[in-house]
């Protein structure tokens, strides 16, 4: 039989070993830790280094393409002023705007292709017009006989403010109510009927149930008037109305506030037809240039 020393030597063996496989083991398991560890930030950093790269590039190339755009925005601008000088000589031209827009650049673009701009009427409070609220409030003597509808009523009314805007002979007195309401301001001779007409749409957030609620039913009704309906809107617009539009035939330019959509609208307005601007419902830039010799003449 073993005795009580060996016994104790055995155990102190035993603890010795497993001791020195803790140790050993721990050594080579933080060695192994700390490689895949090294090799993990080495990968991160040239991932980084890779995209820093990357981001450079695309920043130059944006540099570069900022540059480029800003160059074919002048040459466009000087070329448009010889472009458009005279298309449009004695045409008489109404403007609509359902959405506040600076007309400077527009009004200018207009007087250089020799248009007549008869009358400007911006729609100043479009909820008096479509909402069921609003309208009980105007037009009583036209529209209030008993058992008309909301719809109808706005349907007459509409029909009032186009033909005392755009047809010969009208009376007026529907407009200076409108006015007095504050729905609408007009500059401008009334009661005339334009050889065109531009209707500035487009819609921010707090009027974009203005689309359908008003600008669909006037479109309908201008066209049932026999007026040659044009519609823009500005190419910042946050909501857009090219689609309605579009639906019911008219010819758009989706960014009149941009010299080449101030030149695709007077295209347009000469006699072009389709969709032109910078959106996705957009066919084209522009028309296809239809007097290239004139152009290069001047």
């Amino acid at each position: 039989m073993y005795g009580y020393r060996y016994h104790i030597i055995t155990c102190i063996s035993v603890f010795l070993a497993l001791g020195l496989g803790l140790l050993l083991g721990g050594t080579f398991g933080e060695q192994v830790i700390v490689k895949e560890q090294v090799q993990l930030l080495d990968r991160l950093e040239d991932r980084y280094t890779q995209a820093k790269a990357e981001n450079v590039k695309l920043k130059q190339e944006s540099v570069d393409l900022d540059t480029k755009g800003r160059q074919l925005l002048h040459v466009v601008s000087q070329v448009s002023d010889h472009y458009v000088q005279d298309r449009l000589p004695g045409k008489k031209v109404a403007i609509l705007q359902l959405e506040p827009t600076e007309l400077s650049a527009l009004l200018t673009t207009l007087e250089k292709a020799g248009a007549n701009v008869t009358s400007t009427t911006l729609i100043t409070n479009s909820r008096l017009l479509y909402d069921p609220a609003g309208l009980s409030e105007l037009g009583k003597g036209m529209a209030h006989a008993e058992g008309v509808t909301a719809q109808e009523r706005q349907q007459r009314l509409l029909e009032g403010v186009v033909d005392s805007l755009y047809r010969e002979g009208s009376d007026s007195t529907l407009l200076t109510e409108l006015q007095e309401k504050q729905a609408l301001t007009v500059n401008g001779t009334v009661a005339q009927a334009p050889d065109a007409l531009i209707l500035i749409g487009g819609a921010g957030d707090e009027n974009r149930q203005r689309l359908l609620s008003l600008d669909v039913p006037l479109l309908k009704v201008l066209q049932s008037r026999g007026l040659t309906v044009v519609g823009t809107e500005p190419s910042e617009a946050a909501h857009s109305g090219v689609r309605y539009y579009r639906e019911h035939g008219v010819s758009t330019v989706d960014n009149v506030d941009q010299t080449t959509g101030l030149v695709a609208l007077i295209d347009v307005l000469g006699g072009a037809k389709g969709h032109f601007g910078v959106k996705k419902t957009a066919e084209a830039l522009l028309p296809k240039l239809t007097n290239a010799k004139e152009v290069s003449a001047q």
